[in-house]
């Protein structure tokens, strides 16, 4: 199989998206955590003298605490985060039984809490947390599975929580003592278990007899992006192999300088932190600014300027984690090859003499500029860092704007589909749930429901308006449409955000709001208009089982002077079927403030009549289909025909959607239909374009 398929499979599987929705939930966490070490570690010694003074170091203490828990517990929380969401992706009923399993697999892995020589939570611990975590939730899942075949172990009667927990008790026992035992073979076997510490053994062997060249430098660099890509703390894993490498190299070039000769070692830690780790690992300064500058996504550009502080201080896990890069296959290439490639420009800027030899250590969060002057004593470091920072954004921006691009289609490929899923639900009358989580549309979903929601708020839901035309080209009406641009995917189709509002529970803050901006326009209509017209306005009869809904109505409507506008609610007929005596009753009170009904897609249905009946409706909407097929069909013909004489005999309007050509129009009329909305007249268009079609 082709590699990119590989990677392809490996993306769309539950541990990756695991991996990924773990690193998304733990942001607030990555912020919190690095703000706070940055205020621990600003580079300032008059603010370190007055942050232990504060107070008696009480400053200090509470911005230990607040890094202790957030990014200095960093295994902690994904263990967390990235449990849960494997729940979530696997299960219904016992996603969150995930996290305690997780936790617990990897407490019985490290021998427990008490009496650990390293605190096993911090971010050293992170590539062993994700193991752990990822494979007690395969074998807890598997387990599962194993034993929900024990009929048995299932009480009737009763509280299903209960059967739960008694179900999972084998599959928890199983999987924690399992990794109780692989955690103390480890120990007894290597005296550790953070899989990172066997790892840094390797590495240092993999180093002896490679010196502090450019090879031996370029392969420290490339091993410690790869690691840091996994998840692993490629700096301190490879601390060992840095300090075989180039730990004396500073003093060696100090020694020179004092004794007046010209310091020859090029490559040392603060060669790195200085020109190649700008903003920190996989020089992320570059990469934000990058994000800032070609990112077309809102939420990628906040984070981005939410890790630019700490980023200019070279405190990188905002960007690593929470963009993120780790295991995004988009951005290893970038992550590794711009640190690569700034280690063979500063090495060329140092061996040509254009920028002088490093010979002064510089503390980790000095900023660039600054950095790069002290670590050389001329200008030329802080021109040289300048000039890496925009060679590394050069790098970074293609990468970014492919990444998004794949993002983008993937994206508008399951709106697509949603559309579609909706459209046939629709016709068969059987609409499907979006936000389950069986869905295999339900991330998307999920994220589409709450732009809409978001959208709402912001006022960012328009309004579009179709004309509704007269035999005698006159104005009778119009019907408002909702139209929602959403940044990424365009015009959502109004039907899908109706279900994804109704799923959510938001559908009548919808109707509430569009009803307000309908009335707002027409007050605003009002003003060019001489004579009266109709404006329909969608609604549903879910949103009518709202309690509050005919005084919410009352109270929009009272708000809004209308003189010639009459305002019409529209209900299809379908559901118009799932009409009450109680809702009926609200309508008719709506009725005396002087609120018309209309009913959409009528057709010649038992229950289309039965509608009319009630007195209910002042109009009917002849259903499109039956418009779109008059031509050549005597069947619609007749049925159109006989709605008409019934709906007039009813004293009912009846407007005919749909109405795209002449020949439609024409026939229309021959049958006594006289009013028509469709693109033969106009295509809904916005209000501004809508006033001036008044004028």
């Amino acid at each position: 199989m082709n590699p990119h398929n590989y990677i392809s499979r490996f993306q769309k599987s539950i541990y990756a998206q695991s991996i990924r929705r773990g690193l998304t939930l733990a942001i607030p966490f990555l912020i919190m955590g690095s703000f706070a070490l940055l205020f621990l570690n600003f580079p300032s010694d008059t603010y370190q003298r007055y942050l232990e003074a504060w107070m008696n170091g009480a400053l200090t203490d509470i911005l230990t605490t607040v890094y202790s828990i957030s990014l200095g517990s960093l295994a902690l929380v994904l263990i967390i985060t990235i449990s849960l969401s494997y729940g979530l992706l696997a299960e219904t009923d016992t996603f969150m039984l995930y996290p305690l399993v997780a936790i617990s697999s990897y407490l019985a892995f490290c021998g427990g809490i008490m009496d650990q020589p390293d605190y096993i939570f911090d971010a050293e611990w992170v590539f062993t947390a994700m193991c752990i975590t990822l494979l007690s939730c395969i074998l807890f899942q598997y387990s599962l599975r194993i034993g929900s075949r024990f009929e048995r172990l299932h009480t009737t009667g009763a509280e299903y929580l209960f059967n739960i927990s008694i179900q999972s008790l084998f599959p928890v026992i199983a999987v924690i003592v399992f990794f109780a035992v692989i955690g103390y073979l480890l120990r007894l076997w290597g005296g550790g278990n953070n899989i990172v510490n066997f790892g840094s053994y390797l590495f240092l062997r993999l180093f002896d007899g490679i010196s502090g060249n450019i090879f031996g430098i370029l392969l420290y660099v490339i091993l410690t992006h790869a690691l840091w890509f996994l998840g692993i703390h490629g700096t301190n894993t490879l601390e060992a192999v840095s300090r075989s490498l180039f730990e004396h190299n500073i003093d060696i070039n100090q020694a020179l300088v004092n004794s007046g000769k010209i310091p020859t070692e090029i490559f040392s830690k603060t060669f790195l932190d200085t020109f190649v780790f700008l903003g920190g690992c996989g020089c992320a300064l570059s990469f934000v600014i990058a994000l800032c500058l070609a990112s077309k996504k809102s939420h990628n550009r906040k984070i981005a300027y939410v890790a630019l502080p700490s980023a200019l201080f070279n405190i990188s896990e905002i960007a690593v984690f929470g963009f993120p890069i780790i295991f995004n296959f988009t951005m290893l290439v970038p992550f590794i090859l711009a640190p690569v490639v700034l280690t063979l420009i500063s090495t060329f800027a140092t061996w040509t003499g254009l920028v002088p030899v490093v010979t002064q250590s510089v503390d980790w969060t000095v900023p660039i500029i600054v950095s790069g002057y002290k670590a050389t004593g001329s200008v030329a470091g802080s021109l040289l860092q300048i000039f890496n920072i925009f060679v590394g954004v050069l790098i970074y921006m293609p990468f970014i704007r492919r990444g998004e691009l794949k993002e983008t289609s993937l994206f508008k490929e399951a709106i697509w589909q949603m559309e579609r899923d909706m459209a046939a639900g629709e016709k068969n009358g059987h609409i499907p749930r979006f936000l389950n989580r069986e869905s295999s549309t339900s991330h998307y979903a999920k994220t589409l429901a709450m732009d809409l929601h978001n959208a709402m708020r912001r006022g960012q839901i328009q309004l579009f308006y179709q004309p509704q035309i007269t035999a005698q080209d006159t104005l009778h009406g119009a019907e408002a449409l909702m139209r929602w641009k959403h940044p990424v995917a365009g015009y959502i189709a109004p039907p899908l955000a109706i279900a994804l509002a109704y799923e959510d529970g938001f559908l009548n803050e919808l109707s509430y709001y569009l009803l307000n901006r309908a009335c707002k326009d027409a007050q605003l209509m009002d003003s060019y208009l001489k004579d009266d017209i109709h404006l329909s306005v969608n609604v549903s009869p879910k949103e009518m089982l709202d309690s509050e809904y005919f005084d919410r109505v009352t109270d929009i409507l009272n708000q809004y002077e209308l003189r010639h506008i009459h305002l019409n609610l529209e209900i299809t007929e379908r559901a118009a079927m799932e009409m009450s005596d109680a809702l009926d009753k609200g309508m008719e009170r709506l009725k005396n403030l002087g609120i018309e009904f209309s009913l959409d897609d009528f057709g010649m249905g038992h229950n289309s009549i039965l509608q009319l009946q009630e007195n209910t409706y002042c109009e009917v909407k002849l259903d499109g289909s039956l418009v779109t097929q008059l031509p050549g069909n005597e069947r619609s013909k007749d049925i159109i025909s006989s709605i008409l004489r019934m709906s007039n005999s009813l004293n009912c309007r009846t407007v005919a959607e749909f109405v795209e050509t002449k020949e439609q129009r024409d026939m229309l009329l021959s049958l006594g239909c006289t009013i028509y909305q469709g693109y033969y007249y106009s295509r809904p268009i916005e209000l501004d374009a809508f006033l001036d079609y008044l004028k």
